[in-house]
């Protein structure tokens, strides 16, 4: 009997120790699971604001100027005879870099630019050269003024004011000075990471009072939206 004793008292203490591991070993496992949650949580939170950012990089559009349409005269008919206006080109910031005034013939404003447009991959990841659309304004005109004979804005090879001579100022000038080798050569294009290079023009029809706000696109062209109407974008008229 005491022997009988003795094993089940054994075997009593040896459940309560086997107890006690497995309680031990489901605690450490429930800490190791809640950790490894934690963890993919951080891991899919961080990759949800990659995700969001990349979004914002490849919607984001920066204003390249505001255009200030000045007086009117008209002709004896009553048709306007021709347009001033002021052309105030913007940083990055949206301060005020340059100022030009501008008359054209008639009432029907043109801006054209040459646009160098990245790979939309290089958008999204915030290259620091390619992770946006670049613009060179060429010329203002009107459609009673040819474009060959209008108004120059920026200089064709140099770095436009609203670029800093550093790294992304050179890369700039590389790409003004090679532009019209990458718009009609797809080797040359894509040795530089050009997408696309092209000439473009945005017009419309403008009215003494309006302001307008002269925008790109992070990975489109340019456009030209009264400031008045932001909230419903006028359509803007594209013939690049």
């Amino acid at each position: 009997m005491p022997a009988l004793l003795r094993i089940i008292a054994a075997l009593i203490v040896l459940g309560g120790i086997t107890l006690v591991g497995y309680w031990q070993y489901t605690a450490n496992q429930q800490v190791r699971t809640i950790a490894e949650l934690k963890e993919l949580k951080s891991q899919l939170e961080a990759q949800v604001a990659a995700r969001q950012a990349m979004i914002q990089r490849l919607s984001r559009s920066r204003r390249l100027a505001h255009v200030r349409i000045g007086e009117q005269p008209t002709n004896g008919d009553g048709t306007i005879a021709s347009t001033t206006l002021e052309f105030i080109e913007l940083d990055d910031g949206g301060a005020e870099i340059d100022r030009q005034t501008f008359t054209v013939p008639g009432d029907v404003l043109f801006v054209d630019a040459w646009t160098v447009k990245f790979d939309p991959e290089r958008v999204a990841e915030g290259d620091p050269l390619m992770g946006k659309t670049l613009v060179l304004l060429r010329r203002i005109y009107s459609d009673r003024l040819p474009p060959t004979e209008g108004f120059l804005i920026d200089t064709p090879g140099a770095i436009p004011p609203g670029y800093a001579a550093g790294e992304a100022g050179m890369f700039e000038k590389k790409v003004w000075e090679g532009f019209w080798s990458m718009a009609s050569d797809a080797e040359v294009a894509a040795a530089m990471g050009v997408r696309v290079a092209q000439g473009e023009a945005v017009y419309k029809p403008v009215r003494t009072g309006q302001t307008y706000e002269l925008v790109a696109d992070a990975v489109g062209g340019i456009s030209l939206t009264p400031l008045a109407a932001r909230g419903e974008p006028e359509q803007t008229v594209n013939a690049g």
